[in-house]
């Protein structure tokens, strides 16, 4: 028995230690895959202590990505079940499921799918998640994408962009996650937004919409883009003290500290307005004036 609660003591302090050192990490994203490659007890720790579960490393790559590319399912599983983001970008435009794809990780493949993976989006080279599993000859893998592809649902008006775009992601949001997901496997990004950048995720946390924040997110919105006044989601539902909306862009790594062009951050904007529990959750996560 005491050897169990010392074997724990460690592992937390493990943790705690890896979690003070990601100013000397140069892959953070590693340590969090670490954590979650120890169980859900030290990633639920690290979660608690302010990490990003998406947190990256300088080439945009993500612990859920890590997790994929190793082939740990039982990683993978536990990060998407603390809301990582499936259809997350690194900076060569590759996903989870591609990383997974690449190597041949199936049943991976088959959970990545199951959490929403996008099975049409293509890197910066053009290559989808089958063409990379084919090019390398899994063809367990290459099965599993072919029929998810055959599967997914067309767009039948093609991609819109600008306002259109915008206007359409946010009402396929507001109708749940299914249409969501059929109207942008027809193209259309989910950050589409008009000439003055304001993108669905702004659009419906300004208007308080948490269910579509939250479901925007999970299909991968960009919780920093900015509008063409700096402005982000977080900056338009702390000023209407959406505190709820607030935690959740929070959750999704949306940085407490942007400012926009009159330099004013989000805090700013909540204390200007009165929402005291709005400014208490973005001071607790790091915000200052």
């Amino acid at each position: 028995m005491k050897k169990n609660i010392f074997l724990q003591a460690a592992m937390s302090l493990a943790v705690c230690l890896s979690t003070s050192a990601f100013a000397d990490d140069a892959e953070p994203q590693k340590v969090v895959y670490r954590a979650a490659a120890s169980g859900e007890t030290q990633l639920q720790q690290m979660l608690s202590a302010g990490t990003s579960v998406d947190i990256t490393d300088n080439d945009g790559e993500t612990a859920l990505m890590e997790a994929a590319d190793k082939g740990n399912l039982a990683a993978v599983q536990l990060l998407l079940q603390k809301g990582a983001q499936v259809n997350r970008r690194d900076e060569d435009g590759k996903t989870a499921l591609m990383m997974a794809a690449d190597e041949g990780h199936t049943a991976v493949v088959r959970a990545l799918l199951a959490a929403g993976a996008d099975v049409a989006l293509k890197d910066k080279d053009g290559e989808t998640a089958l063409m990379k599993a084919e090019e390398e000859n899994h063809a367990d893998t290459a099965a599993v994408l072919r029929a998810a592809a055959g599967a997914a649902p067309k767009s039948t008006q093609g991609a819109l962009t600008g306002r259109a775009g915008q206007k359409a992601v946010l009402r396929a949001a507001y109708a749940g996650e299914a249409q969501l997901r059929a109207f942008l496997a027809g193209g259309t990004s989910v950050d589409a937004a008009p000439a003055d950048g304001e993108t669905a995720l702004m659009e419906a946390a300004d208007k308080g919409n948490l269910a579509a924040v939250q479901l925007l997110l999970k299909c991968g919105a960009q919780a920093n883009a900015k509008d063409d006044e700096g402005k982000t989601a977080l900056m338009e539902a702390a000023s209407d003290g959406y505190t709820e909306i607030v935690k959740a862009l929070l959750a999704a790594g949306a940085d407490p500290n942007a400012r926009d062009e009159d330099g004013e951050t989000a805090l700013m904007k909540a204390e200007e307005d009165h929402h005291a529990d709005t400014a208490a959750a973005l001071r607790a996560a790091g915000a200052k004036r």
